[in-house]
């Protein structure tokens, strides 16, 4: 068998140029892009937390405002466990260290704004 006769699989059919190699894979079914959720409501809410806690400390007293950084914490713990994806923005290793972290802090926080003397 003449292996000249036979047809060359890298040329185009009914054409003299090599067809490229990407032309061998089909393209499948191409799908619209999903939009992903920003870091903008995680964020906001917060900052809206921690300045809300500086304002209430400055005009209020500190164990107030204290206690507005623990509940924030929660607040945040909450969400990233409540979240099927976790909020982007405040997913920063997985969700158990995540709620971990913010509950414990919480508590911690909650704690020395209830017990540490001369905060007014």
């Amino acid at each position: 068998m003449d292996p000249r006769a036979l047809p060359d699989p890298r040329r185009e059919p009914g054409g003299s140029k090599p067809a490229p190699s990407w032309h061998s894979v089909e393209a499948g079914p191409v799908e619209p892009a999903r939009a992903l959720p920003g870091p903008e409501r995680a964020i906001v809410t917060v900052l809206g937390g921690v300045v809300l806690a500086v304002l209430l400390g400055v005009l209020v007293g500190a164990r107030l405002g204290t206690g507005t950084i623990a509940l924030t914490l929660a607040v945040a713990g909450t969400w990233r466990a409540t979240s099927s994806t976790g909020p982007v923005g405040l997913v920063v290793r997985s969700r158990g260290f995540d709620v971990f972290l913010c509950w414990t802090g919480a508590v911690v926080i909650g704690l020395l704004a209830l017990t540490a003397p001369g905060l007014s």
